[in-house]
């Protein structure tokens, strides 16, 4: 996979290529991996990272080959592509799809349909989520096709360059406008899928927008803006707070007699392209069960547990 080619001018010779590549901010170790597979090149011949260039050169640089991982089955699973290139990958995830194997879920998850994806295509290579969705979570989930391409997102990540906007529907009717939930969150103990919010915990933000409230639900739908990822940070902050997500079985009402899953959407993403810079702005509609949902809010429509 080329990741960087160019044509040396006169104001760079005499630089080791280390220096002329320096804008691509590789790490020590995927600096280490495309020596190790010959993807330094200086006029089509293999090169160090201190080889020293002059003008007229073409230099390449191609990112590590890896092999797709051996317990990761493709599966023919339709996919609803948001964007794709030879780098990125996003797709609109349905909700009720587990997006890694789990003891429980080997089949048909997200992974499993994107191999399959990238095998048809004659990629072959390892491709890994950026981040995570929960399993009946829907919307915008980023897929690095290579090692350059995860190792710029996941710092783009880490330093919040990464956005990702979430639409939700919550229980009762949310009396503010605006905040930002800074609230810690804790893994009680190990093996319990629940999260709680303690003051010992990992640091999280959540920024929180009312959107409509529904008076006779009474229902309030959200936006909100993950400023850091903990597992299930939008539910349990929102729980926390009182609002929990329609649907939610786990921190909020069960049964629900709204929906069957949480009310949660990831509809818009924004980042930065991890090889050429430039910004890729995503959206994603609601799915038809939130649309419904959605539509029966604005109705007026009251429901309960008989005549759901």
């Amino acid at each position: 996979m080329r990741i960087f080619e160019c044509c040396l001018t006169e104001e760079q010779t005499g630089l080791m290529i280390k220096q002329v590549v320096a804008s691509l901010h590789l790490s020590k170790r995927l600096r280490r991996a495309v020596t190790e597979s010959g993807g330094v090149r200086l006029n089509d011949h293999m090169a160090y990272w201190t080889t020293r260039v002059t003008a007229g050169d073409v230099l390449t640089i191609d990112a590590p080959h890896e092999e797709g991982s051996a317990s990761i089955i493709p599966e023919d699973i339709p996919l609803v592509i948001a964007f794709e290139d030879e780098h990125v990958l996003v797709i609109d995830k349905p909700a009720g799809m587990v997006v890694h194997p789990t003891g429980t879920h080997t089949k048909s998850t997200l992974v499993s349909a994107v191999a399959y994806h990238l095998q048809g295509r004659q990629e072959t290579g390892m491709c890994r989520p950026l981040h995570r969705l929960d399993r009946e979570t829907s919307g915008l989930i980023v897929f690095a096709k290579h090692k350059l391409a995860h190792e710029r997102l996941v710092r783009a990540l880490r330093a919040r360059q990464v956005t990702r906007a979430y639409i939700a529907y919550v229980h009762g009717l949310l009396p503010f406008a605006e905040r930002l939930l800074e609230l810690p969150i804790l893994r009680p103990s190990e093996g319990k899928l629940q999260r709680a919010v303690a003051p010992y915990g990992k640091p999280a933000w959540t920024h929180v927008w009312r959107d409509t409230r529904y008076e006779r639900a009474p229902i309030t739908k959200v936006r909100l803006r993950l400023l850091t990822g903990r597992t299930h940070q939008i539910r349990v902050h929102m729980s926390h707070i009182g609002y929990p997500l329609i649907g939610d079985w786990l921190y909020g009402r069960t049964p629900d007699p709204w929906l069957d899953r949480q009310a949660l959407h990831a509809g818009e993403l924004r980042f930065a392209h991890p090889i050429d810079g430039r910004t890729i702005e995503l959206q994603a509609d609601l799915p038809r069960d939130l649309k419904d949902l959605e539509a029966r809010l604005q109705a007026g429509t009251k429901v309960d547990a008989q005549n759901k």
